[in-house]
């Protein structure tokens, strides 16, 4: 009996032994798993409190921006005088304030992460004027792409090449206007011809002719332009208030471009995406935007200068020679209407006894036409009408007859070709890049300021890109160091 009794506390005590190992490896192994959650709730933690107080900040994007211009950036002076990437990060440490350790609420006042934010950086952005105006100009492409279909930029694409091919947009019609009037009048001089106002037998003579010449090709074309019955805008600025201005000064933000997640617009498909997108958030003369601080903004963009007057003058310069050229190739083109001009300058000719000039008068008279008709031409753009690239000759307003006797008017033809936005959009295709850009940041800049609460805006003050580094510690020592990227998409 003692001897079985023995066996068996031996054996209980062995048992004891074991079972003590085992729970102490359980209870180890329990307890870095218990610790191991603990991290990885306390990491999971400080993730989401980055994430939320990324997002928060990216909810402060500002509401004008967006009203008027369709994109989101967050202004980095939060409405006041001063601001920059500091009062961002001071922003975004509050929302990790407030969310850190949010369970207190819920919990009465207790909470089991106790997590800490001791490190926080905004390390990149990326600015709306980096690179020129980039940065905005490829979230307007973008915009432009995901609201917009291709058809209306296949047409702008196609009235570009026409006038490209054509030289419309840089032949001057008015300057070859002006030497071949030299030459033909030192040809008359040199015959020592002095008198030109005999007239035919239909009242035409070459003094008349010059003196429309001369009124065709002065500077000071606009009043003969613009429909008598409207007043063309005063406002103005000072443009070295605005972004332009303070690029020359070099006192603008930098930031690092056009950043992942954002594709930088190139090509002319994006060009004229960005073009088409400026025709619909800004104004111009025959579709005024509510507001605006100048009445012209497209024609601001093409030209830059500081008033409407002068932009629009600008603008109506332009589309006179390019639609002089144009009509200069219709004319060419139509050998009735060349006959009707070579048979005027015949009789000219005749009667002021030089002949041998005809050839030359003929070019002066088709290139007299051709102007003439662009004044009409112009006339019906502003009037809302539609004037095409390349006419037809049942598509001119004017005979030869009646553009010698300055019987200029609009046709007011609303039912084929281009209208004056269509136009602009042509011009807008056409011109420097750069200075398209940033143009239309001081249209912003002018617009937004405008607006309650935005009167110290800055485009450059305007960010869509953040790179942070966060650094997070918990109640064990543990630390939780990261990057968080976020932008607009």
């Amino acid at each position: 009996m003692y001897g079985t009794s023995g066996i068996q506390k031996e054996e209980k005590a062995y048992l004891t032994v074991y079972v003590s190992l085992i729970f102490g490896i359980v209870l180890s192994l329990l307890l870095a798993l218990i610790e191991g959650a603990a991290i990885g709730a306390a990491r999971a933690h400080a993730e989401l409190t980055a994430d939320l107080g990324l997002d928060s900040v990216f909810a402060e994007y500002n509401r004008e921006i967006l009203n008027q211009y369709e994109l989101f950036f967050i202004d980095l002076s939060y409405g006041g005088k001063n601001g920059g990437i500091g009062l961002a990060q001071k922003h975004l440490s509050g929302y990790l304030e407030k969310n850190i350790n949010a369970d207190k609420d819920i919990l009465a006042g207790t909470t089991y992460l106790k997590l800490s934010n001791p490190y926080l950086e905004i390390r990149e952005v990326s600015y709306a004027t980096d690179d020129n105006g980039a940065v905005w100009k490829a979230q307007a492409v973008a915009y432009m792409k995901a609201v917009y279909g291709g058809d209306l930029i296949k047409t702008v694409k196609e009235h570009i090449e026409t006038v490209q091919k054509n030289e419309m947009d840089t032949r001057d019609v008015a300057s070859e206007l002006r030497e071949q009037k030299k030459a033909f009048e030192k040809a008359l001089a040199e015959k020592e011809i002095t008198e030109y106002d005999t007239e035919t037998s239909d009242g035409s003579s070459y003094k008349k002719v010059s003196k429309l010449i001369d009124k065709l090709i002065s500077d000071a074309f606009l009043k003969l332009i613009m429909p008598s019955d409207k007043k063309v805008s005063q406002a103005c600025i000072n443009v070295s208030d605005y972004y332009s201005g303070r690029i020359k000064s070099g006192k603008i933000n930098s930031g690092i471009g056009v950043h992942e997640g954002e594709v930088e617009a190139k090509g002319i498909i994006d060009e004229l995406l960005y073009g088409e997108y400026l025709m619909k958030v800004c104004g111009n003369y025959c579709d005024k935007k509510e507001n605006s601080v100048l009445d012209y903004q497209i024609e601001y963009i093409l030209y830059g200068h500081h008033d409407d007057a002068a932009n629009l003058s600008a603008c109506l310069a332009t589309l006179f020679a390019v639609r002089s050229a144009g009509n200069l190739i219709s004319l060419c083109g139509n050998s009735n209407m060349k006959n009707q001009a070579k048979a005027v300058a015949e009789v000219i000719c005749s009667v002021i006894a030089c002949p041998e000039l005809a050839p030359i008068l003929e070019a002066i008279l088709l290139a007299v036409w051709s102007l003439a008709e662009s004044v009409t031409d112009i006339r019906t753009l502003l009037d809302g009408g539609k004037v095409p690239l390349i006419k037809q000759e049942n598509q001119w307003n004017l005979s030869l007859s009646g553009a010698l006797t300055n019987n200029f008017k609009s046709s007011g033809k609303k039912e084929e070709g281009l209208s004056y936005q269509a136009y602009l959009r042509v011009l807008l295709g056409l011109m420097n890049k750069e200075k398209k850009v940033v143009r239309s940041l001081d249209i912003v800049e002018m617009d937004i300021r405008a607006t309650e609460g935005n009167r110290y805006f800055r485009i450059d003050n305007c960010i869509d890109y953040m790179r942070v580094g966060f650094g997070f510690a918990d109640a064990a020592g543990h630390d939780f160091v990261f990057e968080k990227i976020m932008c607009y998409e």
